[in-house]
């Protein structure tokens, strides 16, 4: 059983009437899942149109994007894992219950769009949730401290999901943001499912100024920014499971406050989980460094003026 929340409208009939999409692209791609995994590769001749698209093309490719992947999970094993598929970002729960896939497609002024889908099935329940994601524009940071339903969701590439220690229904994504063509973000971004659907952002971070629904870092575009998920480490060298991240300071004092000259200052701070019980994530400052990884997963960069490979 299929529940849909903010479902394409546009059927794949019209797009292909339209000439949006091409019977032989469709037809070249057939859906594949297995219960050793679900291979989305079959989606990117799909995907491939957002490249040269325009306008009005771009959503509707990526409304069929989103119907093809609904079609896909529908027919997959709830537990099967999702298949690194490269072209797009795809994270999903240790144990099955939600998957979020996200895209991205560049727009003329330095800035990108962005699609998306949420699926969501409780354990031990057949019926799928599904809620489409669009976001028009990266060019405005989003809101540190307010929650959103979907429809207002600020466009993000997800390449990690961690699951938050308190509450079972809501997991930290770890993502970047395009920004525009003077800044680029990372962000922790908590994502809800509740009664009445997905929502984004929640008080699950005690950062420098307080409550924050979720983390934001801004920084000069020509830079590379760490943000990542570490497992719980024992021993001498140990730590506790944490989110670190590079902390960003202006490259001259009198730049404060100005993202664009932001960038790492070689320290780093985590958010670890609180010390009592069924508290927030809190911000440990000057955490211990981490080292970069060679194969750090990277972004989807669009944008031809320059293919960064910006390690998480």
């Amino acid at each position: 059983m299929r529940v849909v929340s903010d479902r394409p409208q546009m059927p794949l009939s019209l797009l292909l009437r339209s000439g949006l999409l091409t019977l032989g692209i469709w037809a070249l791609a057939p859906l594949q899942s297995t219960a050793q995994g679900i291979d989305l590769a079959p989606l990117q001749a799909l995907h491939s149109g957002l490249k040269n698209c325009e306008g009005d093309a771009c959503k509707s490719i990526s409304d069929s994007l989103s119907r093809a992947l609904m079609d896909l999970l529908d027919a997959a094993d709830p537990s099967a894992e999702i298949t690194e598929p490269g072209f797009m970002a795809a994270v999903g729960s240790s144990d099955g219950q939600l998957k979020v896939f996200t895209w991205n497609w560049a727009q003329p002024n330095r800035t990108s769009s962005y699609g998306g889908l949420v699926a969501f099935r409780r354990l031990g329940s057949d019926i799928m949730a599904y809620t489409n994601l669009y976001d028009a524009s990266s060019a405005d940071a989003p809101n540190a401290r307010g929650a959103v339903q979907a429809q207002d969701w600020h466009g993000a590439l997800y390449y990690d999901m961690v699951p938050d220690p308190v509450d079972k229904d809501t997991w930290m994504l770890l993502g970047w943001d395009d920004g525009d063509a003077l800044v680029t973000r990372k962000v922790i971004e908590p994502i809800q499912v509740r009664g009445r659907g997905v929502r984004f952002g929640a008080p699950t971070l005690i950062g420098t100024m307080g409550m924050a629904r979720r983390w934001v870092l801004e920084y000069a575009d020509a830079v590379q920014v760490s943000l990542r998920y570490q497992q719980e480490k024992k021993g001498k060298d140990g730590h506790p499971q944490r989110i670190v991240f590079d902390h960003l300071a202006p490259s001259e004092p009198h730049l404060t406050g100005i993202a664009a000259y932001y960038g790492p200052d070689m320290t780093f701070d985590a958010f670890v989980p609180g010390k009592k019980a069924n508290s927030p994530w809190e911000l440990v400052p000057n955490s211990t460094s981490i080292h970069a990884l060679p194969a750090d997963r990277p972004f989807v960069d669009p944008r031809p003026r320059n293919r960064r490979r910006n390690a998480p």
